[in-house]
């Protein structure tokens, strides 16, 4: 089973933790509104991001240890539309220039170290700086036609959806854990080209996404800045197609904000989502050509705790079980905002996943399945922390000790 690991570069979480606790002693907001974005140049919009994910497991595991890992994420986009309303766009005002970096740092071979086969933390990878995209995009503004082109990852336009961003365990965050081998998921990246197309300004009949990457120059462009990718260099390419449907029941209450007494209150929640997708990898190295098909739903649960509320459920079923590392993934949870009294901007996640070894590949190992729960703790506008707490069974698809895990996340963004 292919593992994005490498040697771990060592990095003072004290020199982080500094800057953090100063901003969060300082200017924290009322717990009713979130502060106004700091204004951006007409042109340019610049997007800076800090993650930690400190980590340890005080029981289960091949041993008991401790990780930080954190990601610091640079991007920049060039458009001359960035200020405008879409009503108002010229043709000039669709396009713009996409350019993000990424700097990772920390222990990223923990969850190896303690038996686990997939990363606790979501940025986990292996350590040093990466180009993550940079491309050329038409955004189809109120509908029609949208392009992009360029080196970029499979994530956030396909497969991935927002709700799967509550939480901090690799398989429940961003891709239905897709485990073939070259997929170019975020950092990896690839030259791709992306379109998409709404047949209805409204939505009315969803939006479809294609997608192809060719995968050949994928080591390469992860190696740039000299990162060990932890991976095998591979020819072939990425087909993908994707169906994006958000008219779900609720979806229209959800574009208001949360009225409670006289205060309105910031969703902190995405909106109904249905995504369908399909595709496959050609990889001409080994001869492997492995489809599968992926869905997620995000639903609205009106229920009588916090102020709101989502269910989601997500799949992804591989079609070549002997070629393909985790052929079958089945995973879902539960998001709530303000369930807190006086806190209406925090968010609680409780989500679950398993991931089934392919019995080719994998032979006598059967499931890992992992539990998490998690905190949001909204400080300002510009600070979060995040506790959380996992559980791992069956750790490597093994019949040892279940693993404990429990850390804080803290993001720190501008």
């Amino acid at each position: 089973m292919p593992q994005r690991r490498s040697k771990p570069v060592a990095r003072s979480p004290k020199r982080l933790l500094a800057p953090l606790l100063l901003l969060a002693s300082h200017g924290l907001l009322p717990h009713s509104v979130l502060a106004e974005p700091a204004p951006t140049a007409s042109w340019l919009d610049l997007d800076f991001n800090l993650q930690a994910q400190p980590l340890a497991n005080p029981s289960g595991g091949e041993r008991q240890g401790a990780s930080w890992m954190q990601q610091l994420t640079f991007g920049a986009t060039f458009s001359s539309g960035l200020a405008k309303e879409p009503q108002q766009w010229q043709e000039a005002d669709h396009w713009r220039t996409n350019l993000q970096l990424m700097l990772f740092s920390g222990d990223a071979n923990y969850a190896e170290s303690i038996g686990a086969a997939f990363p606790l933390q979501s940025t986990a990878h292996p350590t040093g700086l990466w180009l993550t995209e940079a491309s050329v995009e038409r955004q189809p503004g109120q509908g029609g036609i949208g392009i992009k082109a360029g080196v970029f990852s499979l994530n956030p336009g396909f497969v991935s959806a927002p709700v799967l961003d509550a939480y901090v365990h690799s398989a429940l965050n961003d891709t239905l854990n897709l485990s073939v081998d070259g997929l170019p998921i975020n950092p990896y990246t690839a030259p791709g080209l992306q379109l998409s197309w709404r047949p209805e300004p409204a939505g009315r009949w969803g939006e479809w996404h294609y997608g192809a990457f060719l995968l050949d120059p994928e080591y390469s462009l992860a190696s740039l800045f000299g990162v060990n990718p932890d991976q095998q260099r591979l020819n072939g390419h990425l087909q993908i197609v994707q169906w994006r449907y958000e008219r779900l029941p609720g979806a229209a209450a959800m574009q208001k904000p949360i009225r409670a007494g006289d205060q309105q209150i910031t969703r902190q929640l995405p909106p109904p989502l249905l995504q369908i997708a399909s595709g496959y990898v050609d990889n001409r190295s080994t001869g492997n050509l492995d489809g599968a098909a992926m869905a997620t739903l995000t639903m609205a649960a009106p229920l009588p705790l916090g102020l709101d509320n989502r269910f989601w459920l997500g799949v992804n079923a591989g079609f070549e079980w002997d070629t393909n590392p985790i052929p079958l993934f089945i995973g879902g949870g539960w998001l709530s905002q303000g369930l807190v009294p006086g806190r209406p901007l925090d968010v609680l996640a409780l989500g679950i996943g398993s991931s089934r070894f392919s019995p080719s590949l994998s032979p006598g190992q059967s499931s890992e399945t992992v539990l998490e729960l998690n905190y949001s703790w909204l400080v300002n506008a510009n600070l979060s922390l995040q506790p959380v707490l996992q559980l791992i069974l069956n750790p490597d698809g093994s019949n040892v000790e279940p693993i404990l895990a429990a850390g804080i996340g803290l993001q720190l963004q501008f």
